[in-house]
């Protein structure tokens, strides 16, 4: 039976963010070594439509940049072998971004059966569509609306998402670990559907 994985891009899929802190750091004359809190602005005390506009003037750079996380194309390229599908859903926009991601996945041979480019917009809408059996992400108000329909979501631990982990959402600290999960929830689906 073959099973529906959902999968963000940035800090889960493409290591982004080592990318995202050399340039930033350049750009705002600082030093900062870690990203703690999902709003990048404040983590570089600017207001919110400055970080926006620098992101869309070096969009191209940023999102073609990053290596994909250490032992991510391995995992996904196992569970599309065994029959699973993959779908990205991202925050990222339709348009230029969606040109330079698709450009980025095809450079580093990343096998995907849809690309979902949410913008602003909750996932949980494209998560209910695609019929998603599980998602991987990285932010955790994103893991908290997925699990809320019903869907496990694992977390990868960053320094932006720490705190109590809530119920439908695991914790991950490597893709090993996320492979293993995926087929731990696999197996629980087909013994219920016994």
């Amino acid at each position: 039976m073959g099973f529906k994985i959902g999968l963000d891009i940035d800090g889960v899929v493409a290591d982004s963010f080592p990318v995202f802190i050399a340039e930033l750091n350049k750009h705002y004359g600082k030093n900062v070594t870690e990203i703690d809190d999902y709003d990048i602005a404040k983590v570089y005390g600017v207001p919110w439509d400055d970080m926006d506009s620098f992101f869309n003037e070096n969009m191209e750079y940023l999102f073609s940049t990053p290596e994909p996380m250490a032992g991510a194309l391995e995992t996904i390229r196992y569970f599309q072998d065994k029959g699973n599908e993959i779908f990205f859903v991202t925050a990222r926009r339709c348009g230029g971004e969606e040109r330079v991601t698709l450009d980025w996945f095809e450079r580093h041979g990343i096998p995907r059966d849809k690309a979902i480019f949410a913008g602003g917009a909750s996932k949980t809408f494209a998560v209910r569509e695609l019929g998603i059996n599980v998602f991987v992400e990285d932010f955790m108000s994103n893991a908290l609306e997925i699990a809320s329909i019903g869907v496990p979501v694992l977390l990868l631990d960053t320094p932006y998402n720490q705190g109590k982990t809530p119920k439908g959402v695991t914790r991950c600290y490597n893709w090993r670990e996320i492979k293993e999960l995926i087929e731990e929830i696999q197996q629980r689906k087909v013994s219920q559907n016994y």
